[in-house]
């Protein structure tokens, strides 16, 4: 609520440690408060972006962000949001597979079509891999087996050498 009044008399935002950003947007947009939703947002963003450089763990609270964003209309912060979550999906549904189960089908399509890395990326790899794999296993088998047919060349020379020698 203080910085609610300190925007309204000042017409800047000012943060202090016991604010509670998503608690300010959702106050901000039933005031009508667009600009104190976008400092917020901006805000929010930056404190985010921190802690992941820190490599703190935020995709827990990237989920939760989402959806308060998007029904607030915080677009900066959601856009952000769906823009890590799609960035980090394999981690992001690793730790929260119910969470994403649980999102809007809108917000879903929207994971589906703008995660990284992307399914047919996926399956290039993982076809890549198994080629990659039975190449070297079928090289393995070949240098193998010629290696088999020197040592029988060189056994079957040998013999027919020393009788020779041992004729003549």
């Amino acid at each position: 609520m203080r910085a609610v009044l300190e925007y309204l008399y000042t017409g800047q935002f000012c943060s202090s440690p016991d604010l509670d950003c998503m608690e300010l947007i959702v106050l901000a947009n039933r005031l009508c408060l667009p600009h104190l939703v976008a400092l917020t947002e901006q805000y929010t963003v930056s404190g985010l972006f921190e802690a992941a450089k820190q490599a703190v763990d935020i995709d827990g609270d990237v989920l939760l962000y989402l959806e308060i964003a998007q029904f607030h209309c915080a677009h900066q912060l959601s856009e952000w949001c769906l823009h890590h979550i799609c960035t980090n999906y394999n981690n992001v549904c690793r730790k929260f597979p119910r969470e994403m189960k649980a999102k809007s089908p809108e917000n879903q399509d929207y994971f589906e079509k703008h995660r990284w890395p992307p399914v047919w990326y996926l399956k290039e790899n993982d076809h890549y891999q198994r080629t990659r794999k039975e190449r070297a296993k079928e090289d393995y088998l070949y240098q193998k087996r010629q290696l088999k047919h020197k040592w029988f060349f060189w056994h079957s020379s040998s013999p027919s050498a020393s009788s020779s020698s041992t004729v003549v």
